[in-house]
């Protein structure tokens, strides 16, 4: 029977053509490839799935990290309308479970800027057991997709460097070998998910899509398609990202107190055509302004916008341009720090992190006026 499975996998993955994009069909590295897929689905059938946690299903929405394949959870949506994050492994899993009990305490903390963190991250409501999986622990966060008909979600990857300082030689090289363009723009896209309004039907882009894309193709192909609604540049929500992506800025210039590494920003909007969109004054209780309103965590790849954002007007970086917050807040634009399992407690400047925001900012403004 499993020889008779491998088979009919073998011919499924054959036929799909699934394989890496760079490597030529029929050549020994493709067939490598294919033997090691087909090796990996045998392996998964024979795993166990594990039991989900009492009202929890899987997370339709996620586009990137751990998902809930080949017998492993991954986000799961609570029917509270909460979201749980499985706890990896340690070291990783108990550093970002360590990052959220801080910046969540309950005793109130006289650090403003650890303060006003909690209004850049999705809020953490506690920790939940599986009574069945006995080494199954989850992280309970703030949906910022709850009121959403139709979420579009993109997860960006900060930073030049996405390896920790405990990082072996190996893991660098591996790192760096994923997206070698995150050393000159600062982040890299790890997956998205769009909606278009006339057919009714979303679209995910999975990391191969993300990791084809170069300095360039990110901004007008990867953004571009984004932000677009069945080709129409969404350009009110890309202001209120810029005013999202400001506030973390701000706080980073500000605090000495966390370097993140392979940690990520959440931007999600809501794609439904029939709620118009609308802006208005938001202050947070942190005393940052122009905060986003509150409320987290594979595809074709062919381009539907390639050629609409092909005149650039400038590539110069143009944070000069400034928004009222009439005008770019929109309760329909979440923008969220995620991600935490690599963040170290160290009392300078997170210039890595720093670095990719600029740049993502930048970048943004290009798309906006072209």
């Amino acid at each position: 029977m499993i020889l008779q499975y491998i088979k009919n996998v073998y011919i499924t993955f054959s036929d799909s053509g699934h394989q890496h994009p760079r490597v030529k069909t029929g050549s020994a590295l493709a067939k490598a490839g294919l033997k090691k897929i087909v090796l990996k689905k045998v392996m998964s059938s024979l795993k166990r799935t594990p039991t989900l946690p009492p009202g929890t299903k899987p997370l339709d929405n996620q586009v990137a990290g751990h998902q809930n394949t080949d017998g492993k959870i991954g986000c799961l949506l609570h029917e509270d309308g909460t979201v749980l994050k499985p706890v990896q492994y340690p070291p990783k899993g108990q550093r970002e479970v360590e990052f959220y009990q801080e910046v969540f305490a309950d005793q109130m903390s006289d650090d403003k800027v650890l303060l006003q963190l909690r209004d850049l991250v999705p809020k953490f409501h506690g920790m939940v057991h599986s009574p069945k999986e006995s080494d199954a622990r989850f992280m309970k966060l703030e949906n910022l997709l709850l009121d959403m008909k139709h979420p579009c979600v993109l997860d960006i990857k900060m930073g030049r460097k996405t390896y920790d300082p405990l990082a072996s030689q190996e893991k660098i090289a591996m790192e760096i070998a994923k997206f070698p363009p995150a050393k000159n723009i600062g982040y890299q896209i790890s997956g998205m998910q769009t909606y278009s309004p006339s057919t009714g039907k979303a679209q995910k882009f999975d990391k191969y899509f993300c990791k084809n894309l170069n300095e360039e193709s990110i901004v007008f192909q990867g953004f571009g398609k984004f932000f677009s609604l069945d080709g129409v540049l969404q350009k009110e929500v890309i202001k209120a990202v810029i005013v999202g992506l400001k506030e973390i800025l701000e706080w980073f210039n500000k605090q000495r107190t966390f370097h993140f590494y392979a940690s990520s920003i959440l931007i999600v909007f809501d794609g439904d055509a029939s709620s118009p969109l609308s802006f208005r004054t938001s202050t947070s209780s942190s005393g940052l302004k122009g905060s986003v309103a509150e409320n987290c965590c594979n595809g074709d790849t062919d381009s539907i916008i390639e050629n609409d954002f092909s005149n650039v007007i400038s590539s110069d970086f143009v944070d000069t341009m400034t928004y009222s917050q009439s005008e770019a807040v929109n309760p329909k634009v979440q923008v969220r720090m995620i991600d935490f399992a690599h963040v170290y407690h160290m009392p300078e400047e997170d210039e890595n992190y720093i670095f990719g925001l600029k740049h993502l900012i930048d970048d943004l403004h290009r798309l906006l006026k072209s």
